[in-house]
């Protein structure tokens, strides 16, 4: 379902890019609190969601053509991820989690540029480079889909601790800039990894950790040992962080259970 239909009373829409950021850093200053929890009730009513329409519906006349650079292009789209997942939510009056919608993440869509996005289509398809959802999808955009031209030629495997599907387990909500973008998601990497989703066992070498570091494996490195070498840059614990990176071939993995409770005040 297309969230942004709507005529339009002007022509362009030149500050498409800033304004989904801007829009997104009120709502997440104003309506989340210091743990990154919303109320999704006040959001509806607010100021702020009323601009958030105004906004979104204007990128019925944005290209994503016109973004340049990949840092460009992963800031834009990280911040409509997460814009769309609020606007969603409130939307489908989502009370509990967002498995109340049937197909919640492939029929949130936003019309841009003449072509519907999913959230499916924006994490998979675009930041991801289109790749697979899991191993027996097929990627989002097959034969001469348009849309695949706007996929990025190298995905970042950081992008994993910024998409925020409103769920308790899923990464804090931020929100991302190009001229800061590698800073910001380095930060985002250690919020993640920080978190009490992740602990390490050195005496029977476990790490308990999210689920996202399953669904997604492939995106962090090509085996174990180079996933754990990748993802121990992020731990602040110095003696965790060498132990992960002196230990990685023989390091287990335990996943968590993924809680997709709503994050909200309620």
């Amino acid at each position: 379902m297309i969230l942004n239909d709507g005529a339009l009373q002007v022509t362009e829409s030149p500050k498409t890019i800033r304004d989904v950021r801007n829009i997104l850093a009120d709502i997440t200053k104003i309506h989340y609190n210091a743990h990154g929890i919303p109320d999704y009730d006040k959001i509806r009513l607010s100021q702020e969601y009323t601009a958030l329409i105004e906004c979104v519906r204007l990128l019925q006349l944005f290209s994503p053509a016109h973004l340049e650079s990949d840092d460009e292009k992963t800031a834009f789209w990280i911040n409509l991820y997460n814009l769309l997942t609020v606007h969603a939510i409130i939307h489908f009056q989502i009370k509990l989690t967002v498995w109340e919608r049937p197909h919640f993440f492939s029929s949130s869509e936003y019309n841009i540029g003449g072509y519907r996005f999913s959230l499916f289509d924006i994490m998979h398809g675009i930041l991801r480079g289109n790749r697979r959802r899991w191993r027996f999808f097929p990627p989002p955009f097959r034969g001469n889909d348009p849309r695949i031209r706007f996929s990025l030629n190298s995905p970042d495997p950081r992008i994993h601790f910024t998409l925020h599907a409103g769920s308790r387990s899923c990464p804090k909500i931020a929100v991302y800039s190009h001229e800061n973008l590698h800073d910001e998601l380095d930060e985002a990497g250690r919020r993640f990894m920080n978190s009490n989703q992740f602990v390490f066992n050195p005496n029977s070498k476990v790490l308990t950790c999210s689920k996202i570091l399953r669904w997604y494996a492939m995106d962090f490195g090509k085996n174990k040992a180079e996933r754990l070498i990748y993802l121990a840059r992020f731990i602040d614990d110095r003696e965790i962080r060498e132990a992960l990176i002196e230990n990685s071939s023989t390091v287990s993995m335990k996943f968590i259970n993924y809680d997709w409770h709503l994050n909200s005040s309620e």
